[in-house]
């Protein structure tokens, strides 16, 4: 009986942890079943710019108990996990900015999105100032330096061209070319993937969230490239309709500077449409001098040479294309766009020679050019299932279709030629495929690969001898670690080039492009960084075109066919802090260009000045960079200076010509300044200004640059601005050369003649519906074409 009592009594206690251990499961299982997160995402009402950091709060909606709380990400993104249904109060707070509270009640199961939540500054009047809080300016990070667009900036901006002027570094000149650190090789992104400068003059600057500077591009980036600049955007983009409108007004009819933008985008459930228009014009009058002296025992020879002209620069280029969501891991996109241009001087040129022969030569010129090229390109982006592991297809065309001729009506001679014609029908074709693969690898470290072909044809329909055809074929990799104190990089580039000139040569040379850097974190505001990186740069089309120039009877220019291609190292280490939301950053930097292709002038066998296109020998610039962002009250100052020292070795040919080795000390400026009042009212001043730099044989220069604008905003939507250029000069040296050597001297200067042009910009933006992403990709390099004036 004791026994069936005790064996009753373990059964009745194992039934009944039995039941508990059911009974704590299924409690469990429903409590999880009815855990929720909510999700949301931050953004300032009046720039739609995200807030990264902010305080978000989940409180009892009866008694404002705290429940749980989270900060939003870099993306302004939050999330809050395990809630429970009930009702509650959402609050959002960050310091310069109005509390936001709303109700929120969770029911049904499932996540919930409470969207986009908009944040109105707080403003604090004291006396007459405003205090608004305001984001960082800059930061250092790996193999770049990332600049935050700031209300300040978009005050004083009508495109995305106007935001990159305000960029230390980065110099825009008179006609929107865009440099970095003083070199044009550069690429331009929109989200990693490139576009060129007439895109981004018609971008909404008010898309753009920061923009990074690359100063060492790593080896996916095109062999030729010398830095990058990637604009990041707002992650958001509009569906339904919208687009924005930039017109320009000029005050006078001497002087047509406009730069006019149009872009319109349509949204549809998974597909985007898109196009938009940016054109150039600028008319000016433009005088050319040159003063040459060459020195023959016992008299010495000068040519004087002028021509009065008046430039009529024109270019529209129309964008077009659509973008494709297939599915949450395939994208599809079309791009393309079509692009008439012209550039012309008409006028007058006399030249006159005086010496042991005193002759006059006078003569009307005309210039005929017509150019138009197009773009196309089909791009696809698969996503797989891990974050950061993606593969891109790429295939483009461009093509070029050109006449460029000049033409001299002698008036006045002392020979019998009448007429002297100068012409060029280039014709180029490039077409390029190209694919990347990224993959995370564990934590801490991430492998990118990727090959590109190009396929390239360059002929002259006027010289029938010229026909260059190009192949390109590169495969290169990179390899990164991240750790708390150090972030690595490195890679390798291999390129292999195939050139052919009908008639004459077949080469085959071989490239290898490393890169790596090093980043050591000294503090969470400090940052030391080493990078290495080779680059390679391939003569174009008009470089290596033979066909002769003559602008007067005594000058002579021409292309190189047997054009190498020059190689660019670079090495720097960079000191950068942040400090009270402000940054500088402090560089040494050496710089060595071997094979540097430049124009060697001599006289040649008739006495004319010959130019000819050359391999001429080594480069070398060492120095120190100093950029920063600051604010001082109601001001903001993003400054530039870079000091070096050029060094010049010139090789065996170069030194026939008796040029010797050369070195000059010289530096680089630039101060972009932004003053915001009441009203929304702003006022900004662009300059930029270096000294001579010399090449193996010259020296080459311009005048300071420098901009003032008056900004008024309405409703967000319409902007009013007024602008200046160069207020305070009635000329403008756009390039100037000096040539001094034992047997001849050169100095050149091509002035733009202005009074005090002033002129008027209305921005206008629309939009309808609500916001969605849109696919950004990649656009072919296309060489630059280079122009007459400036």
């Amino acid at each position: 009986m004791k026994k069936l009592m005790k064996f009753s009594a373990q059964r009745i206690v194992s039934i009944k942890m039995i039941l508990l251990v059911v009974a704590i499961s299924c409690f469990s299982a429903i409590y999880a079943q009815e855990k929720h997160t909510v999700t949301g995402k931050l953004i300032e009402a009046k720039s739609n710019q995200t807030i990264p950091f902010a305080s978000v709060s989940l409180l009892k909606a009866s008694d404002a108990t705290l429940i749980h709380g989270a900060t939003s990400d870099e993306k302004g993104i939050f999330k809050i996990s395990a809630i429970d249904k009930g009702h509650y109060t959402l609050s959002v707070s960050f310091v310069g900015y109005k509390t936001v509270s709303q109700d929120l009640n969770i029911e049904s199961k499932g996540n919930i999105d409470v969207g986009t939540i908009s944040l109105n500054e707080a403003v604090t009047n004291i006396k007459e100032s405003v205090i608004v809080a305001e984001r960082a300016k800059a930061k250092s990070e790996k193999n770049k330096t990332t600049f935050f667009v700031t209300k300040k900036m978009l005050d004083v901006s009508n495109n995305g061209t106007d935001v990159l002027k305000l960029i230390p570094g980065v110099q825009v000149d008179i006609m929107q070319n865009v440099s970095l650190e003083g070199s044009r090789n550069i690429m331009i992104f929109v989200n990693g993937k490139e576009r060129d400068r007439s895109f981004i003059s018609q971008l909404n600057p008010k898309q753009i969230d920061k923009i990074e500077i690359v100063s060492v591009p790593t080896s996916n980036y095109d062999g030729n490239v010398t830095g990058a600049i990637n604009i990041i955007l707002k992650e958001d983009r509009d569906a339904g309709i919208s687009g924005q409108i930039n017109a320009e007004i000029p005050t006078s009819g001497s002087e047509v500077y406009l730069f006019p933008t149009y872009s319109l985008n349509y949204g549809f459930k998974k597909l985007n449409l898109y196009t938009s228009y940016n054109g150039e014009l600028s008319y000016f009058d433009i005088t050319e001098q040159t003063n040459r002296k060459a020195w023959t025992s016992p008299v010495t020879n000068e040519i004087t040479s002028t021509q009065e002209v008046r430039q009529k620069d024109w270019s529209h280029r129309f964008h077009y294309g659509f973008d494709y969501f297939l599915n949450a891991h395939n994208q599809i996109n079309f791009y393309g766009f079509y692009n008439p241009y012209s550039n012309k001087h008409d006028g007058t040129a006399n030249t006159q020679l005086t010496g042991s022969i005193n002759k006059n030569w006078q003569a009307k010129k005309e210039d005929t050019d017509i150019n138009t090229s197009n773009f196309y390109s089909v791009y696809y982006k698969h996503l797989f299932g891990k974050a950061g592991h993606e593969i891109t297809f790429d295939v483009s065309n461009y093509n070029l279709k050109a006449e460029n001729s000049t033409e001299y009506f002698i008036e006045e001679t002392d020979n019998n030629t009448t007429t002297q014609t100068n012409t060029v029908k280039p014709r180029q074709n490039s077409t390029s495929i190209k694919v990347d693969y990224i993959t995370p690898f564990g934590e801490k470290f991430n492998i990118s690969a990727g090959a590109k072909a190009k396929f390239q044809e360059m002929k002259d329909r006027q010289s029938p001898d010229f026909n260059y055809n190009e192949k390109i074929y590169a495969a290169y990799g990179t390899v990164s670690f991240k750790n708390t104190l150090f972030d690595l990089s490195t890679g390798l580039r291999a390129e292999e080039s195939v050139s052919d000139l009908k008639n004459s040569f077949n080469k085959t040379s071989f490239s290898f492009l490393p890169y790596a850097t090093v980043k050591y974190k000294l503090s969470s505001k400090q940052n030391i960084q080493l990078s290495f990186n080779r680059s390679v740069n391939r003569p174009n089309i008009y470089q290596l075109n033979p066909a002769i120039s003559i602008d007067d009877p005594y000058s002579v220019r021409k292309g190189n066919p047997s054009l190498k291609p020059e190689f660019r190292n670079s090495l720097f280490i960079e000191h950068s802090v942040q400090f009270k939301g402000n940054y500088f950053a402090t560089r040494l930097f050496y710089n060595r260009i071997t094979d540097a292709i430049n124009d060697l002038t001599f006289i040649n066998d008739t006495s004319a000045f010959e130019s000819q296109v050359h391999n001429m020998g080594t480069i070398n610039q060492y120095g120190v960079q100093l950029l920063g962002a600051f604010k001082l009250g109601i001001a903001t100052f993003n400054p530039y200076f870079r000091v070096f020292d050029v060094y010049t070795v010139s090789n065996s040919l170069t030194k026939q010509y008796g040029v010797g080795n050369r070195h000059n000390p010289t530096f680089e400026s630039g101060l972009s300044a932004i003053v915001s009042f009441k009203h929304d009212i702003a006022l900004s001043l662009v300059y930029q200004y270096a000294s001579k730099r010399n090449n193996i044989e010259d020296n080459y220069y311009c005048d300071a640059l420098y901009f003032f604008s008056l900004e008024k905003s309405f409703n967000q939507k319409i902007k009013v601005s007024v602008v200046s250029l160069i207020p305070f000069s009635k000329s403008f040296i756009y390039r100037g050369t000096d040539i001094e050597t034992a047997n001849f001297s050169s100095h050149y200067k091509g002035n733009i003649l202005m009074s005090f042009p002033i002129m008027f910009k209305l921005s206008y933006q629309f939009g309808s519906g609500r916001n969605r992403d849109k696919i950004n990709r990649e656009k072919e390099e296309i060489d630059a074409v280079p122009k007459k004036g400036f």
